[in-house]
């Protein structure tokens, strides 16, 4: 019954520990969006070097800060939740809640964004959201696509697969646990580089969703959306299927769930 997943679904926020999960998610998509967003505005006199490496950085410092026992894992992005949901590496309750911590945890960051920037900064929303792209709907989805398929893959090479970090052979392609926050947020700086004169780079349903509603902004949103999502998802299942076959999902609780 829908009452009983209701139910389900507020019962699990009555805990300590997973309302710090969801504050996690809320703050550190908050701060992301804020900082990665302004980075894109600079980058408008300054070049897309600092919206790639501000947006990058801004995304592996708060990994960081969010990943620990008393955080969340540092998802800060649906299509991460989604993959990790659609290959059994996380509950629906748990994901559930981190997605609405996100998205809301964007829309804030976007709003406090529009807030801080001056007036004449109110120009460029386009840079201040990773999107929405002019371009055409086609190229724009081929873009955020492969930007977002080729980030969760990264979360998964480096963080869900504990093979890739302790070889027998004593080949370590992929660097330490420690280390997996850093790269991910190079894989967004990747991703910016490669999608970001076309798309603004988005990478991050909430991260495109959030400033669009605080700009009032919805050109081709439904493209990030659709993309970032199915992105995500099929860098999730790609890396799930290929090379986690010995590696099935555990039952995580809230803080012990992976990137």
């Amino acid at each position: 019954p829908i009452s009983g997943v209701v139910q389900q679904f507020m019962d699990a926020l009555q805990e300590k520990k997973f309302q710090k999960h969801v504050a996690a998610e809320f703050i550190g998509t908050l701060l992301f969006t804020f900082l990665a967003g302004a980075a894109a505005v600079n980058a408008e006199s300054s070049g897309l070097v600092t919206g790639a490496l501000g947006g990058g950085l801004a995304l592996a410092v708060m990994i960081y800060a969010t990943a620990g026992d008393n955080g969340s894992g540092g998802k800060l992005n649906p299509a991460v939740t989604a993959g990790l949901l659609i290959t059994g590496r996380l509950d629906r309750i748990t994901a559930a809640w981190e997605m609405v911590a996100q998205f809301v945890g964007a829309l804030c960051g976007g709003i406090l964004l529009k807030i801080s920037l001056p007036h004449t900064d109110l120009t460029v929303p386009l840079l201040a959201m990773g999107g929405p792209s002019t371009n055409h709907p086609l190229s724009t989805f081929i873009w955020e696509y492969m930007a977002t398929a080729f980030l969760v893959l990264t979360v998964f090479a480096t963080v869900v697969d504990k093979h890739g970090r302790h070889s027998e052979s004593g080949l370590k392609v992929t660097l330490p646990a420690p280390f997996a926050p850093l790269a991910i947020g190079l894989a967004v700086v990747v991703g910016a580089f490669a999608a970001g004169p076309f798309t603004g780079g988005a990478m991050n349903p909430a991260r495109a969703l959030g400033p669009a509603i605080a700009f009032w902004n919805f050109k081709n949103i439904w493209v990030y959306l659709l993309a970032n999502f199915m992105g995500g998802m099929s860098g999730a299942v790609i890396y799930e299927n290929l090379f986690l076959e010995m590696q099935p999902p555990e039952p995580l609780e809230a803080s012990e769930a992976s990137v």
